[in-house]
């Protein structure tokens, strides 16, 4: 049922995330001011609300789903290491330690 959107990336990357919010700050900032000053010449709060509700939607438009142009920096994720099975429910460090001190034994 889904699999025609995996062609959607589903995500934001940090920077994107970042562009995001000064983008949503930009436009409810700019719509409030201007809907209190055209509010304040009218003398009618109703101008001042409208327009920052309208400065809300137009924002959560273009900064709530995960556009293309908040995805272009990818992280890099580090390769997965391969863990040997844990002997005796030791730490990973202890066990590592436990084999060093085998290797010097042994020499």
């Amino acid at each position: 049922m889904f699999d025609d959107l995996s062609i959607w990336k589903w995500h934001m990357d940090f920077v994107g995330q970042k562009h995001a919010e000064y983008l949503f700050r930009i436009i409810i900032t700019t719509c409030g001011f201007v809907g209190f000053i055209l509010g304040y010449i009218k003398e009618q709060f109703s101008i001042t609300i409208g327009l920052t509700l309208i400065g809300f939607f137009i924002s959560a438009l273009l900064t709530i789903p995960p556009w293309p142009m908040y995805a272009r920096n990818p992280l890099k994720w580090q390769k997965v290491k391969k863990v040997k099975k844990i002997e005796h429910n030791l730490t990973y460090d202890e066990y590592k330690e436990d084999k060093k001190k085998e290797k010097k034994k042994s020499k």
